[in-house]
């Protein structure tokens, strides 16, 4: 319980002081136009299209990792237990 409340009130205060900087703002702003937190400077459309492709296909690499490993383990435990019945 205390460390429920521990990891509540950390995040908590890690919420305030990122919105005390407008770290929302910045976040979204680089998401949406392109523009380079502290500078005026803003990346153009097809290099963000480039990087969001590069994340979602290592985000789609893990999860499918993942999955074939899970999938294998199920496999071996199976295997496993038809050998020993």
């Amino acid at each position: 319980m205390k460390k429920t409340i521990t990891i509540i009130c950390s995040l908590l205060a890690a919420i305030i002081i990122l919105d005390s900087f407008n770290a929302w703002q910045v976040i979204v702003m680089f998401y949406i136009v392109g523009e380079v937190p502290g500078t005026r400077t803003s990346i153009s459309a097809n290099t963000m299209m480039s990087l969001f492709a590069l994340l979602l296909g290592f985000v789609l690499a893990r999860i499918s990792h993942n999955a074939v490993l899970a999938l294998f383990d199920y496999l071996m435990q199976k295997r496993s237990a038809a050998r020993h019945i």
